[in-house]
């Protein structure tokens, strides 16, 4: 079975150089246009994570994690209750009609995050226009950054819980909703730092801490990498032996569809041949018939055998190609060259064969053919 690289990543509307900013910390990265075009290709159950530049959207699962960088309005595939008989889906949405252009980190803000937000601040302050406010109809939320009266513009959102873990702790995706202009790979970073903890079934590795950690490699960690290297150099060349074995097979089975196999297919003089050629390598002696006949005189078997381990012994055999079933007159044909051969040789041939292929027009392996007992003329010859 093929192991799972997680977190398995939704990259909707990254550009390539975005997207490669965040590569790196991926187990694998996903990359479409729309979130429309993902879903005709993937499936939520195997998302883990959505990340997304800007995003207007229905029907977003609420079991998947969340990132979204600029302006947003989605609807999750929850529900929520207003009154007995009104229910909405969660939402989430940008409001552009925001004026308030302070902004400052928002005391709720969790440590983790606590340094890009206040970086992020900085750089929607001197942006020149205001930031959108974001809303949603989801209770459990932290504010990241808010505004002077306390509108959030970055937030982070509880979704419904997925599962239970090991010891019972409560294993459920985070939203976070970002303004424009915030740095992808930093947040990414650290939003899967937070995943690790909080649906660490989705997110089961936290991301390096370092950003080349290989300049800082303990002596045991250059020892695994060094196994590793090695390992790769040996994958390397045995996908370039498979590579080769594959060229060397489709050349040899052209070589077989033009040999020893065209007995399957062929008709006429050219089954005969394929014929002889098989007899050949199965030990006979083989004597085209047809080549001997004198002009105007009747027509022999197609080949006659012989074999050095007995001397004298003989059979003649008769090559038939049909397309829809054996014809039973040609028996008569079969029988005028046993009695041609008893009048030349005074003795009937001590083996007649008639080699007939009915299916040559139908593949040999299709499972009508195999049910009702076909083999090829080469497989009753070896019999």
């Amino acid at each position: 079975m093929t192991m799972t690289r997680r977190p398995r990543v939704a990259a909707i509307g990254l550009d390539d150089a975005q997207a490669a900013l965040i590569e790196s910390l991926c187990g694998e990265l996903r990359q479409a246009p729309q979130l429309d075009d993902y879903l005709r290709d993937y499936s939520w159950t195997e998302t883990d994570v959505l990340v997304s530049d800007s995003m207007r959207a229905v029907g977003v699962d609420s079991g998947v994690n969340l990132m979204v960088v600029g302006p947003t309005r989605i609807y999750w595939s929850d529900w929520y209750t207003v009154s007995h008989d009104d229910q909405y889906h969660h939402n989430v949405r940008t409001d552009t009609s925001n004026k308030e252009r302070e902004t400052v980190v928002s005391p709720n803000c969790p440590d983790l995050y606590r340094q890009l937000a206040s970086e992020v601040s900085g750089r929607v302050g001197r942006a020149g226009e205001p930031p959108g406010a974001i809303e949603t109809s989801r209770k459990l939320k932290k504010a990241l950054i808010e505004t002077t009266t306390g509108h959030p513009v970055a937030v982070r959102i509880l979704l419904p819980t997925r599962s239970r873990r090991t010891g019972g702790v409560l294993s459920r995706p985070i939203a976070i909703l970002l303004p424009r202009g915030s740095d992808l790979a930093a947040w990414f970073k650290a939003f899967l730092f937070d995943l690790h903890g909080s649906d660490r079934t989705r997110v089961p590795h936290a991301p390096p801490r370092l950003i080349q950690p290989s300049d800082w490699y303990t002596p045991q960690e250059r020892v695994l990498v060094d196994r590793l290297s090695e390992k790769e150099s040996e994958i390397e060349r045995l996908s370039g032996e498979r590579d080769q074995l594959q060229r060397e097979l489709v050349d040899v089975g052209e070589q077989a569809d033009q040999g020893p196999r065209r007995i399957l297919w062929a008709d006429g003089d050219e089954l005969a041949a394929a014929v002889s050629d098989l007899l050949n390598d199965l030990g006979f002696e083989v004597r085209d018939m047809d080549e001997e006949v004198e002009q105007g005189k009747p027509r022999r078997e197609d080949l006659r055998l012989a074999l050095r381990s007995k001397p004298g012994w003989e059979a003649i055999v008769e090559v038939k190609g049909y397309t829809r079933g054996i014809k039973t007159n040609d028996a008569r044909q079969i029988r005028e060259r046993r009695e041609r051969y008893f009048a030349e040789e005074g003795r009937l041939p001590d083996l007649t064969v008639w080699l007939a292929n009915p299916n040559r027009t139908s593949d040999p392996s299709s499972s009508r053919l195999r049910k009702n007992g076909y083999q090829s003329s080469a497989e009753r010859m070896s019999a």
